[in-house]
């Protein structure tokens, strides 16, 4: 597996934060969009599994007053020279309404990841309704607004959002073909070279499914 797609590989459902984005009220019944982000401590588990835990960094500094700007610090090959250098990506944001400092480091650093493709693939999302109800309901967020306040469900990732491993789960649970849905991995040759490029957290998981299929295929030579 190349390093962009270790890095752009999709993220656990439990690794993703939802945030409300708009909202409004139609008919008497509340409305509202959420919006998909990675939370920090996946983007930093990600820079561990695919440069190590000592050879990346990141680092702030203030832009335009209460605005935070990260940079995220990568010990890279140059593939001409065979040199290693330090390769820095930047990106900002605004201070938020609650903890503002906290909020902008911790957003600037989600924004520098996706320089890095780190969680990119979520801005593929089309936009997300959500189910909102104005009593609590357990298992639901709270939102409040500049003029109401209400609850509403997490909703759920489409498939193509969801990491390798958990499509294939889901496919070998529900008994569906996956052959054709995973062809592009799942061959008989390249099955020991697809485990070999997992990360670490994906081997445990992959492993089962995956000498099934090997399993499979034999059978049905």
């Amino acid at each position: 597996m190349k390093l962009e797609e270790r890095l752009q590989a999709p993220f656990d459902p439990v690794d993703i934060e939802w945030r409300i984005g708009r909202s409004g009220e139609k008919n008497g019944k509340i409305w509202a969009t959420a919006l998909a982000y990675v939370t920090n401590r996946a983007i930093m588990n990600r820079l561990d599994e695919v440069f190590g835990c000592m050879n990346w960094s990141n680092s702030y500094k203030e832009w335009h007053g209460d605005s935070q700007l990260c940079g995220i610090s990568v010990w890279y090959e140059d593939v001409d020279s065979g040199a290693y250098n330090w390769v820095t990506k930047w990106d900002g944001a605004d201070g938020t309404n609650f903890e503002s400092t906290k909020g902008g480091l911790s957003d600037s650093m989600k924004r520098a990841a996706v320089q890095w493709g780190i969680g990119r693939y979520l801005y593929n999302l089309d936009e997300t309704f959500v189910e909102t109800s104005a009593t609590k309901k357990d298992g639901w967020k709270f939102a409040k607004t500049k003029d109401k306040s209400f609850y509403w469900k997490i909703p759920d990732l489409p498939k193509w959002a969801l990491p390798i491993t958990q499509r294939i789960k889901e496919s070998w649970d529900q008994k569906r073909d996956f052959k054709a849905e995973l062809k592009e991995v799942m061959t008989r040759k390249d099955l020991g070279d697809y485990y070999e490029n997992l990360m670490p957290k994906e081997r445990e998981e992959a492993l089962p499914y995956l000498a099934a299929r090997k399993k499979e295929l034999s059978n049905a030579d």
